[in-house]
């Protein structure tokens, strides 16, 4: 057991000699990380939507524009997940046959349902206006990312945000390949690598063409420090020499003392919430990956995993998938209904909270139906593939 100490280090929990992680644990507190950053992501978009509907509160909406930190959040998580589960199977002997069968039971009922839900919907109103105007069949093999980074955001309307499922799809597909290739140290090195090439391509792509902010931030290559520092993470504290959690948290706290400030001044300077400022979508990023890498540490090894186990973070951690998918497509419909062209004629505070009420209501009942309805019958069949 350690003791706790004064300064930084008093933040440490007494913990078990031997911290490290594995695959088939359940660490509570990061549902509640995951909960966390959908509750960004979806103030964000309901700050959007109040703002485009009722035109009020610019502050509110300046608040809720910060919300797409919960996207580099779920990146990082996702690093530091998937990267722990594979190298905790690495001696499997069905090692990609598993790796891969779990990941499509968990994400393509859910995501190809969406799909399937979205042709309904321009069968059934063709005229809606809110459906972009590429093709749907880029969002079928999950290269909705790259159209984007051509095109701009709006070129799939309802399911722009699919961007972000690309680019975790597309790291699925070659990530697996290094860590069962490598060894734990060298993965390390690639990890390490990415976290510092990231940043410099977005960098390189803003001093090559000036401002195309829309490539730096979904194109998958100019994404993966998100991803990297999640992995990089997972592979350190794991292993045969793993490095005991409760020795990153100076690391940690010192990141966040560095990042921090560094996004203050980025918000200050640009006057722009939004990742698309030059500042913030070359190194900004970067310094969001780092905050998010470090709240899993702190969230690991001291008190404030108590925060995280919180279980109304883990109830919306636990619905964060169909939260992401569901809810820009129910909330567009729902704030382009007539019911709520009849609430817009006002901008006081009743009508803006009745929207949201409704809205809101709407998308958990339709988020916990399709969880029991739909995803949790195929997660079942992942205990075929262990």
């Amino acid at each position: 057991m350690v003791q706790a100490t004064s300064g930084p280090a008093s933040l440490v929990m007494p913990l078990p000699a031997a911290v490290t992680v594995h695959a088939q644990s359940h660490i509570r507190a990061l549902d509640g990380i995951r909960g966390t950053a959908i509750l960004l992501v979806l103030f964000y978009h309901l700050g959007n939507s109040v703002g485009g509907e009722f035109n009020y509160s610019s502050k509110l909406q300046a608040v809720a524009g910060l919300g797409w930190m919960g996207v580099d959040l779920f990146f990082v998580l996702s690093g530091f997940l998937i990267t722990g589960i594979l190298y905790d199977s690495k001696r499997n002997a069905h090692f990609f046959k598993n790796f891969y069968a779990r990941r499509a039971l968990r994400i393509f009922p859910l995501y190809f349902s969406a799909l399937l839900f979205l042709l309904l919907l321009r069968t059934a109103w063709p005229h809606l206006g809110l459906y972009g105007k590429s093709s749907d069949l880029w969002l079928w093999v999950y290269l909705s990312n790259f159209v984007i980074a051509v095109q701009g955001f709006g070129a799939f309307g309802l399911m722009d945000h699919f961007w972000s499922l690309a680019i975790e799809e597309q790291f699925y597909l070659v990530w697996p390949f290094v860590v069962f290739s490598l060894s734990r140290g060298t993965a390390m090195k690639v990890a390490f690598c990415m976290c510092l090439v990231a940043p410099a391509m977005r960098i390189a792509l803003a001093l090559a063409s000036g401002d195309n902010s829309a490539a730096s931030y979904v194109l998958s290559p100019m994404r993966m420090d998100s991803l990297a520092m999640g992995a990089l993470l997972a592979l350190a504290i794991r292993g045969p020499d793993p490095v005991d959690v409760r020795r990153l948290v100076r690391p940690a706290l010192a990141a966040i003392a560095v990042a921090g400030p560094l996004l203050v001044l980025i918000l200050w300077y640009t006057r722009d919430v939004t990742p698309h400022s030059l500042p913030m979508e070359t190194v900004g990023l970067s310094a969001v990956a780092l905050l998010g890498v470090s709240t899993i540490v702190l969230a690991l090894a001291t008190p404030l995993r108590h925060v995280f186990e919180h279980g109304v973070l883990r109830w919306f951690g636990k619905y964060s998938y169909g939260l992401y998918v569901w809810h820009p497509i129910l909330w567009v419909i729902i704030f382009h209904s007539d019911w709520a062209r009849s609430l817009r004629g006002g901008s006081g505070v009743e009508q803006m909270l009745a929207s949201v009420a409704v809205a809101v209501a709407m998308l958990l009942v339709f988020v916990m139906g399709s969880w029991h309805l739909l995803e949790s019958q195929f997660l079942k069949l992942k205990v075929r593939f262990k």
